[in-house]
């Protein structure tokens, strides 16, 4: 039996090649299957040829004008359209939330806009105002997108996001939102 690997003819019964060990399959009985890694006595052999050597083959036959196509021929990769059967861009939702600026605070110390992308956004101390502790640490509020319209919801336990509403509520441009003892202008970007 022929290694399809190396070509090495093997002794019948041997489950791996004698010179290069790799495995080695046969039917039942004395007839010969073509399973992985084994050969037909009856085929003719050609040894494998290393990748380098298949690629230099290809890249000759690519520059020849009157090449034919081939089995042979290599596929070389190339670069894959991300967007390739996804149909029309849909745009990420952005909005930007403005903190209120309290009476005789410093401008230079108050928290800036903050830049919100995506349909879910969940918000915290960390994100909205890290030295302010009425707003919880964990998760104060979601704000998300659906259908092109924005809503806010509570998920603070002390219930302290307000605009207050026992579901999801529709915001726009221009609504304030208090959380905590800080209000944020809403604006859509």
């Amino acid at each position: 039996m022929r290694c399809n690997n190396c070509g090495w003819e093997n002794p019948d019964g041997n489950q791996k090649c004698e010179k290069c060990n790799a495995p080695l399959q046969c039917g039942a009985g004395n007839q010969k299957v073509n399973v992985n890694s084994t050969i037909l006595e009856s085929e003719p052999f050609e040894p494998k040829k290393p990748l380098d050597e298949t690629i230099e083959e290809t890249i000759k036959d690519s520059a020849n004008p009157k090449r034919q196509p081939t089995a042979q021929t290599v596929d070389l990769g190339g670069t894959i359209n991300p967007y390739a059967g996804m149909g029309a861009y849909t745009p990420i939702p952005r909005c930007v939330l403005k903190p209120v600026i309290f009476p005789g605070e410093d401008p230079r110390y108050a928290p800036q806009g903050i830049n919100l992308k995506g349909d879910y956004n969940e918000l915290n101390r960390q994100i909205l105002d890290p030295d302010n502790n009425t707003i919880t640490s964990k998760v104060q509020a979601t704000l998300t997108n659906k259908n092109g319209k924005w809503y806010v919801e509570n998920q603070s336990a002390q219930k302290t996001t307000y605009v207050y509403a026992g579901e999801p509520i529709e915001i726009k441009s221009g609504d304030i939102i208090l959380m905590g003892n800080r209000t944020f202008i809403f604006e859509e970007d």
